[in-house]
């Protein structure tokens, strides 16, 4: 999860700080110089001391998310849980993701493109409204099938059996779906096969952490085999459709 957290701090030095580079979690040259670029890291290396690159680089984007109104906690080059949820947050509300701007990353909505991934359930999963159909594979944006996957297979390997249906993962909730959002005229990013639904009844649209299934700390490496794949919860991001993740970020 190391590496996680500076891909993280790489995607905020990417959008505020002028980064160019990959997103690896690795700390060379041009994460380094962005991270330079940043106007108050240097006053607080004087109150913090000298920083290893690596601390250096997470303390920079800890600034930005700061100075953009979300609370990382302490300003000290330590990405703890107060700035992966400030991170998640700014995400969440960074990257409001035009209809436009899906459509020119992925294609129309409903093409066949939306359609030509396909992700295997590595666990016994059933339609989530109707219990006695197994789904053994789904169909999904073909951009993002390989990404799904590797999650599946993390989330395969973190949970066994029993806590994959504890959890309600084997609860299929849908992923194409030519349709516009709940409540709204735009066209949902299931519209694109770019999100995927999970145990519905348990995390419905409007609940928050005090009530949805999926926001309870044994969740946890559910959601981090997503993100590190660079899939948002929006429960996680903004609290609210904890059955949902979404991978228009990719």
């Amino acid at each position: 999860m190391y590496i996680d957290r500076l891909k993280n701090a790489q995607r905020v030095l990417r959008a505020s700080a002028g980064y160019r580079g990959a997103i690896d979690g690795k700390v060379g040259s041009k994460t380094l110089a962005s991270a330079w670029r940043v106007r108050g890291v240097d006053a607080l290396e004087e109150i913090l001391g000298p920083l290893a690159p690596d601390r250096r680089v997470v303390l920079a984007a800890q600034v930005i998310l700061d100075g953009a109104g979300f609370d990382v906690g302490v300003l000290d080059g330590f990405w703890g849980p107060q700035t992966d949820a400030a991170f998640l947050a700014w995400r969440g509300e960074a990257m409001p993701f035009r209809q436009a701007d899906m459509a020119e990353k992925f294609g129309p909505a409903g093409s066949a493109r939306c359609t030509a991934g396909v992700v295997r359930v590595p666990w016994r999963m059933v339609l989530a409204w109707d219990g006695a159909e197994q789904i053994t594979e789904f169909k999904c944006h073909e951009l993002v099938a390989a990404s799904a996957q590797r999650a599946f297979d993390r989330i395969a390997a973190a949970y066994s059996p029993v806590q994959i249906r504890d959890l309600g993962l084997h609860l299929y909730g849908g992923c194409f779906n030519y349709r516009t959002k709940r409540g709204g005229t735009s066209l949902s990013t299931h519209a694109y096969g770019l999100a995927i639904d999970f145990d519905p009844a348990r995390n419905r649209l409007k609940w928050g952490a005090d009530r949805a299934r999926l926001a309870q700390r044994d969740a946890t490496p559910f959601w981090q085999a997503w993100e590190a794949e660079g899939w948002t919860s929006l429960g996680r991001a903004r609290n609210f459709d904890w059955m949902h993740v979404q991978a228009v970020a990719l």
